[in-house]
């Protein structure tokens, strides 16, 4: 009785404590329960804990529970035992000899012994917590705090559910909270009427739910449902438990589409009606991880996600503007938000992201950006949204990030032909210049150059581009240890050579030769081609810059390119010899001839490949137009592979063929060669052909080949009349030479006959009557009539 006056409780402790010891340990139950009443009287004030412990107290308290049968007893010593249990430094004893004994009195149905025992747990929770224990007694703690929470007593249940708040704490397995339905008890203490129970069920969810043990059950226990109805009266302690949850459950798979189906977007919006930093930091975390699933993305976007996330946006936390960053990533690269975003009236915050001052949001909208440049849908996007202007601006970013991934967006846009004009328009080539210039990273460089590749195809963009000197950033980048970038900057630089005159002459002045030059020589087929054509491209139509290529030595690697194995870098070699040799200029052919190229010409045409071959006939029928090289191709048989080529190539390889045979029949020294080799009858088979090209060249060839006597006979019994009959009887340019020819063949009278039955005199009846002929054409065709007639009327007598 005194003991129950704190007042006494010192003097007490210091004089009897021994002696309340001692009867404690006395049979006599009446004598332990008084001793046991006061020692838990006495242990209610801390100050009288240190002379209390100076005894064996605790292993008589503990050795009580075990062995006294009576209930009081056991009552009594649990209370000394929670009031001790406020000083720290006697909780690993406890544990070690008690805790057994604690968790078989918490099964008793004595209501003040449960709630004995829950206030002992629930200040040992926080040691046991730090320590590691006997599995299966840690089994026994959690099951009995299990059976606790469900009890009647309202402070019986509050203190059972913080121990197991703080057991769940700690970095343990959570595995054994599952087996024993640990979260669907606290589902239940959700839904009490106790506010603070609630919280502190929350925060026992919050905790078992950042572990990696989570079960089916656990996500589909109703855990969303309740604690989303408990947002509406929750005070900030509430809310931050909340969030904490949503945050730990969004990170498993499993949980995530209930959460969605609960609707999660307005709840976190709740939520953030307190501005609270870890609120906000948590429900940031929730709309990331929620946002990183592609199968939930459409359903929480119509929830209204971006609007929340603009919300945290305005955050200053970097956590939490780092999450948003992340989220806003997420959602920008599904092809479906992008759909439902242009069709329908929702704000568009990448913009907004891409203006802020906080990199993780530049970055956020340069990233965001890229992706929806990937499809024609986010390219239509962005673009009505008006966000091509931004990105170029992020072009030029001082972040690496995000000038990459803008970059990158820009190259994307620039290879659509829809929407390259709108880049261009904008500034697009000024600024992937600028941003080429002044960078040096590969990434960066490799999408710049394959911007500029697909600028470069547009006409008017070529000028654009070539005024603003990029064939000398192009140059540079050509010349990069990244392969991928030496292509797209190769191709660039063969789409720029490729244009007016005075635009490819200016190209030539900015440099570019001496790197095609190094680019034709380098270990790339793709890189080589490119450099080819380019060649070709200059060269054409402009006799300045074929000088120019010539003396810059570029003549020789292309003859040896001509030998590769690979067909279209050989058909593009040929293509840029072709250039270079076209025209009058006698030094281009002759360069060609001196370094030896007509020998691999010849080898070329006699391969099976049918484009290589056209280019080597019609190279070689350019180089055939100088006296000197035509002489050269004579002397190497060439005739023989032209005759044998004309009769089975593409019509493409005839024409070549056809016009290389013209050139050689001006020429009377090399008609025996075409005699020899069977010319006479592949030169009735061209102009035989139903093509325009092949008749003209045929009717020219034939014309010089009538001149030779010896071969007027041959070729009309050949079939040589017909065709040429038939060209006088049109209006195209080989009518003339047709004529020619016939009249020429008529100066045999053994042709005569054949020249009649194919329809001839018809032929030169309307070509003496024609007001476009000549007068000396029309008086050598009524000459020619009148030889005809006087030799039939002679073959008549």
């Amino acid at each position: 009785n005194l003991s129950l006056s704190p007042n006494h409780h010192l003097d007490i402790a210091r004089k009897a404590i021994a002696d309340l010891v001692a009867l404690a340990k006395l049979d006599k139950d009446s004598s332990s329960l008084g001793a046991f009443g006061a020692i838990a009287n006495l242990a209610e004030g801390i100050d009288t804990h240190p002379l209390m412990t100076s005894v064996p107290i605790l292993d008589s308290i503990v050795d009580c529970l075990e062995q006294k049968d009576s209930l009081d007893i056991k009552r009594e010593a649990s209370r000394a035992i929670a009031n001790l249990l406020s000083s720290r430094e006697i909780h690993p004893r406890i544990i070690q000899r008690g805790l057994d004994s604690l968790v078989l009195l918490s099964a008793r149905t004595c209501e003040e012994c449960q709630y004995l025992t829950a206030l002992a747990f629930r200040k040992l929770s926080p040691t046991i917590s730090t320590m590691t224990i006997d599995y299966d007694l840690y089994y026994k703690l959690v099951s009995a705090l299990v059976s606790l929470v469900k009890v009647q007593d309202g402070k019986t249940r509050k203190h059972a559910t913080t121990a197991l708040r703080d057991l769940s704490s700690s970095e343990t397995d959570r595995t054994l909270f599952f087996k024993l339905d640990t979260p669907a008890a606290m589902v239940e203490l959700v839904k009490d009427n106790d506010k603070e129970i609630q919280i502190i069920a929350v925060a026992t969810l919050r905790h078992l739910s950042s572990g990696q043990c989570i079960k089916e059950d656990f996500s589909s226990s109703g855990i969303t449902q309740h604690v989303i109805r408990c947002i509406a009266w929750a005070n900030e302690d509430m809310r931050c438990q909340i969030a904490g949850l949503f945050a730990n459950l969004s990170e498993h798979r499993e949980c995530q589409s209930t959460m969605v189906s609960n609707g999660i977007i307005q709840a976190v919006d709740n939520l953030l009606l307190i501005e609270h930093e870890e609120i906000w930091q948590d429900c940031s975390r929730t709309l990331a991880n929620l946002c990183a699933n592609e199968g939930k993305q459409a359903i929480i976007h119509r929830q209204g996600v971006l609007k929340t996330l603009t919300k945290l946006g305005k955050s200053k936390a970097d956590v939490t503007q780092r999450y948003v960053a992340i989220a806003m990533r997420f959602m920008s690269s599904s092809i479906e938000v992008q759909n439902l975003l242009a069709n329908g009236k929702e704000s568009f915050p990448f913009l907004e992201f891409s203006s802020s001052n906080l990199l993780d949001f530049q970055r956020a909208a340069a990233a965001a950006f890229a992706s929806m440049s990937l499809n024609q849908t986010g390219k239509s996007l962005v673009l009505r949204k008006g966000g091509i202007k931004p990105i170029l601006q992020l072009c030029i970013h001082l972040d690496l990030a995000v000038r990459r991934d803008a970059v990158f967006c820009i190259a994307n846009f620039s290879c659509s032909p829809d929407f390259r004009q709108y880049v261009v328009k904008d500034g697009g080539v000024e600024t992937i210049k600028a941003a080429s210039t002044s960078n040096h990273d590969i990434e960066l460089l490799r999408d710049a150059s394959r911007a500029m590749s697909s600028f470069s195809i547009d006409t008017a963009t070529k000028e654009i581009m070539i005024a603003q000197e990029v064939p000398k950033v192009l140059c540079r980048l050509a010349k990069s240890p990244d392969s991928s970038t030496q292509r797209f900057s190769s191709l660039a630089l063969c789409n720029l050579c490729v244009g007016t005159r005075e635009q490819k002459e200016l190209v030539v002045k900015q440099g570019v030769l001496s790197v095609l030059l190094f680019l034709l020589r380098f270990p790339d087929l793709e890189v080589e081609r490119c450099a080819s054509l380019a060649i070709a491209g200059l060269c054409l139509g402009s006799d300045r810059n074929k000088v120019e290529v010539v003396d810059s030595g570029f003549v020789r690697p292309l003859i040896d390119t001509i030998t590769y194995p690979d067909t279209r870098m050989r058909q593009c070699a040929l293509l840029a010899l072709n250039g270079i040799a076209l025209g009058e200029l006698v030094e281009t052919k002759e360069c060609v001839y001196k370094e030896e190229g007509l020998s691999s010409l010849l080898a070329l045409i006699k391969s099976d490949d049918d484009e290589s071959i056209h280019a080597g006939l019609y190279m070689l029928g350019t180089l055939a137009e100088n006296m000197e090289i035509r002489d050269a191709l004579v002397a190497m048989h060439c005739i023989q592979v032209v005759v044998e080529k004309s009769s089975i190539g593409s019509i493409e390889i005839k024409r070549a063929a056809a016009y290389l045979l013209s050139l050689l029949s001006e020429c009377p020294d090399y008609h025996d060669g075409i005699r020899t080799v069977g010319g006479l009858e592949a030169v009735v088979g061209l102009a035989s052909l139903v093509d325009e090209e092949c008749q003209d060249y045929g009717a020219f060839t034939l014309a010089f080949l009538a001149n030779n006597k010896s071969f007027q006979v041959p070729l009309a019994k050949m079939g040589g009349v017909r065709p040429l009959v038939s060209m006088m009887a049109t209006n195209s340019e080989s009518r003339h030479y047709a004529a020619l020819a016939l009249l020429k063949l008529a100066d045999n009278f053994e042709n005569h006959v054949t020249i009649a039955e194919e329809g001839g005199i018809n032929a030169l009846l309307a070509l003496g009557r024609s007001k476009v002929s000549s007068e000396g054409m029309q008086y050598k065709a009524s000459l020619t009539v009148g030889k005809m007639a006087k030799n039939a009327a002679g073959q008549l007598s």
